[in-house]
């Protein structure tokens, strides 16, 4: 079980990431003015596919919010399939659903390979002493034993899936692009290509979870 001293490891050293000028990528909003339809839509997304992702057999369907407190969002996730588990309901009939809409939990929806690229080298303001505690997205390492609530865990174990904010994704990249000197369409592409395993880009987080709770999920939301 994640103790409280894991919790505030991983959840002050997330915290640490956010940009230190200009706040976080404003759900609804491009980096400059109006979004773009570039920015708004996905490449390749289709609504079928999206539709699809959430169609489940299930009769407990789960929705998880998260803006900042993406490990303790995870971490309920686990504590839900655990209940359920002891109340004797079997795994096939619970499915959770993630979404990551603002914020510096969108950093939670890319692999270890982006946070090494960009997560890291862009983030100033992380403790010494933290940096040699994190090699990648902290959310896909095991956490342990029968209340492990890392990504990797609660996709094999729930099939648990995961929902991205395109436009919070297009605030990032282009954060990371200006202080690496990169271009930011380049970043975009590159984290669009490195989502953790089960997850989706969507138009929209804000709208993924109107639309997941049009389909029966019930929300629990988190900061």
């Amino acid at each position: 079980m994640q103790t409280r001293g894991d919790f505030l490891t991983t959840t002050g050293s997330l915290a640490a990431l956010l940009p230190m000028s200009g706040g976080t990528p404003q759900p609804g909003a491009s980096p400059v003015g109006a979004p773009s339809m570039e920015e708004v839509l996905p490449s390749g997304f289709q609504f079928g596919v999206f539709d699809a992702a959430l169609a489940t057999p299930a009769k407990q369907k789960h929705l998880f919010a998260c803006i900042t407190e993406a490990s303790v969002a995870l971490t309920a996730v686990r504590t839900t399939l655990n209940a359920y588990h002891v109340l004797g309901v079997p795994a096939a009939d619970v499915q959770p659903v993630v979404v990551f809409y603002h914020g510096v939990a969108v950093l939670s929806a890319f692999d270890d390979a982006m946070w090494t690229r960009y997560v890291m080298p862009t983030n100033s303001a992380l403790a010494s002493d933290l940096k040699e505690k994190i090699t990648g997205n902290p959310l896909m390492k095991k956490k342990g034993g029968a209340w492990d609530s890392s990504i990797p865990a609660l996709v094999a174990s729930a099939n648990t899936r995961f929902f991205v904010c395109n436009l919070a994704t297009h605030g990032y990249a282009s954060r990371f692009a200006k202080q690496l000197h990169l271009s930011a369409k380049d970043v975009y592409e590159d984290l669009a290509s490195h989502l953790i395993p089960n997850a989706m880009l969507v138009p929209a987080g804000v709208w993924a979870i109107h639309a997941i709770q049009e389909r029966q999920y019930t929300l629990l939301q988190f900061s």
